[in-house]
């Protein structure tokens, strides 16, 4: 009867702790954060990371080696089977093979790289080309060699 008058007085309804049960405490709620956290994206691992692993179990001889190599890297022993079949097949080097379509390429593409890279090599050899020249007219003034050329533009000033 002490009890039924003490959750009709008592806000939160709750029992002392004399009386078997934890009181509660009015101001403990907190509102839910209306925040919602952003997904984890999903992992991507190599094949060079997977046949990494794999040779690292298959080092293992002691008793719980693996599963300790399985906890600090975060895997379960599923994608390691599956890791075992694809390598014995010689299918897991081939993993890391970017999926989807090819880009199509027109002739016109084709012709295009082309002339950008003669443009290039014709770029390349103009600046040596005038390089060597700037060397050349250095070698003449310091030997003191007058070029035909400039004879000719002497003469027509």
């Amino acid at each position: 009867m002490s009890s039924l008058r003490r959750n009709k007085n008592n806000l939160m309804g709750s029992l002392s702790p004399e009386e078997g049960l934890r009181p509660t405490v009015a101001n403990s709620f907190t509102p839910p954060t209306p925040e919602v956290k952003p997904k984890q994206k999903r992992r991507r691992l190599s094949s060079e990371y997977k046949l990494q692993i794999l040779a690292e179990l298959d080092r293992c001889t002691d008793y719980g080696e693996q599963g300790a190599i399985l906890r600090r890297e975060g895997l379960y022993t599923s994608s390691i089977t599956e890791w075992r079949r694809a390598r014995d097949a010689g299918a897991l080097g081939a993993l890391d093979k970017i999926r989807g379509r090819k880009p199509k390429y027109d002739s016109r593409d084709n012709q295009i790289k082309k002339l950008e890279n003669e443009l290039e090599q014709a770029k390349a050899k103009l600046a040596q080309a005038e390089a060597i020249i700037d060397v050349q007219k250095k070698v003449s003034e310091i030997f003191g060699i007058v070029s035909p050329m400039s004879e000719k533009n002497e003469k027509s000033s």
